[in-house]
C-alpha cells in the first residue's frame, strides 16, 4: 500500500455543508488512479488535502504507513500539479533552477531539457512565463511536478495546453514510469479519452462523496443481442458470460473463453440479431 485515505472530510467555516465527506480511498504502489467528477464535485479539494495544501476536518491521510499531517516532509518524493505556482519575474529555465535548488534536488538538473522539451516549453525557456497563456502555464506547473521523477504524482489536469503529440508523449511516459519504477499517481481530469488510456481504474466523485470505483476495462467485452430468450446454452455457467436482461450476454474476450465454440452454437441456432463492443463510457457519469 502506498497512499491511504480514511473518512476524510473537510468542510470550510464559511459553508453549512461539506465540501468532502467521508472518503476512503486507497492507492496501491504502481496504480494510476483517475479522478472524475463534475466541477465542484470536490477533485480540488480532495487532491489539496493529500497535498498538504489543506487540513481535514476529520480522517486522516497516510503515505507508506505515516500520517501525513503528524510528520515533516512526508511528501518529499511528491510531484504536485494543482495549480500554477511559479515566479512571474524568472524564465521558464530560472523557475526550474531554482525549483530543483529550494528543494535541495541539484542532482535532477539534467533532467531539465527533457522535461520542458517533453511538455513543449524548451524553446521558450528564456521566457518569463507571467504572460504565458493558461495552457503554458500549465505546461510549467507540469514540468515542474515532473522533473524529479517521484514516487507519487498528483496532477489536476495536466492534459491542457498540450498538443495531441504532445499529450501521447506524456501519456507514454507516465506508463512507463508506472511499469517500470512503480510510480503511483492520482490525475483529476475532464479530458476523459486520455485519462482511458492511462489509468488502471476511476473514482467518480459527486457533491464530496466517493460515488463509486470503477475498474479499467483491460480486455475487450462483447455484447450480443440474441434474437430470443434463451437459457439453454451450454456455455452460460462459464465465469466470462453473463446473460443480462433483454436477452443480451456478454463476454469477456479472454484467452480462457472459447469464442469460436460459443459463435458456433449462437449461430446454428440463429440467435445473434447484432453484436457490438462494451466501452467503459465515462462520460455518461457526466449527463444530467
Amino acid at each position: 500500500m502506498t497512499l491511504s485515505v480514511e473518512n476524510l472530510s473537510k468542510k470550510f467555516p464559511a459553508n453549512d455543508f461539506y465540501s468532502l465527506q467521508d472518503v476512503e480511498l486507497t492507492v496501491k504502489k504502481g496504480e494510476i488512479v483517475g479522478l472524475i467528477g463534475k466541477n465542484g464535485a470536490g477533485k480540488s479539494t480532495f487532491l489539496k488535502l493529500i497535498a498538504k495544501a489543506l487540513r481535514p476536518t476529520t480522517g486522516k491521510i497516510e503515505y507508506n504507513g505515516v500520517d501525513i499531517n503528524k510528520k515533516e516532509n512526508v511528501l518529499e518524493d511528491f510531484g504536485i500539479m494543482i495549480e500554477t505556482v511559479f515566479y512571474p519575474e524568472l524564465t521558464v529555465l530560472e523557475n526550474m533552477v531554482f525549483y530543483l535548488e529550494l528543494h535541495d534536488k541539484n542532482e535532477y538538473r539534467d533532467n531539465i531539457q527533457k522535461t520542458l522539451e517533453l511538455v513543449g516549453l524548451w524553446q521558450a525557456r528564456k521566457r518569463k512565463p507571467g504572460d504565458f497563456s493558461f495552457g503554458m502555464k500549465q505546461r510549467m506547473a507540469l514540468a515542474l511536478a515532473l522533473v524529479t521523477e517521484p514516487e507519487f504524482l498528483l496532477l489536476d489536469e495536466p492534459f491542457v495546453g498540450l498538443d495531441p503529440i504532445g499529450v501521447g508523449n506524456l501519456i507514454g511516459i507516465l506508463k512507463k514510469w508506472s511499469k517500470t519504477r512503480e510510480i503511483s499517481m492520482m490525475i483529476s481530469s475532464h479530458q476523459l479519452g486520455e485519462l482511458e488510456e492511462l489509468c488502471n481504474r476511476y473514482v467518480y466523485i459527486e457533491n464530496g462523496r466517493l460515488k463509486e470505483s470503477i475498474a479499467h476495462q483491460t480486455n475487450n467485452v462483447l455484447l450480443i443481442h440474441l434474437t430470443k430468450e434463451t437459457k439453454t446454452l451450454s456455455f452460460l455457467e462459464s465465469p466470462e458470460v453473463k446473460l443480462l436482461p433483454g436477452n443480451i450476454l456478454e463476454l469477456t474476450a479472454k484467452d480462457s473463453i472459447d469464442l469460436n465454440r460459443i459463435f458456433a452454437e449462437l449461430g446454428e441456432k440463429n440467435l445473434i440479431k447484432a453484436i457490438e463492443v462494451k466501452e467503459n463510457k465515462l462520460k455518461d457519469y457526466f449527463k444530467n
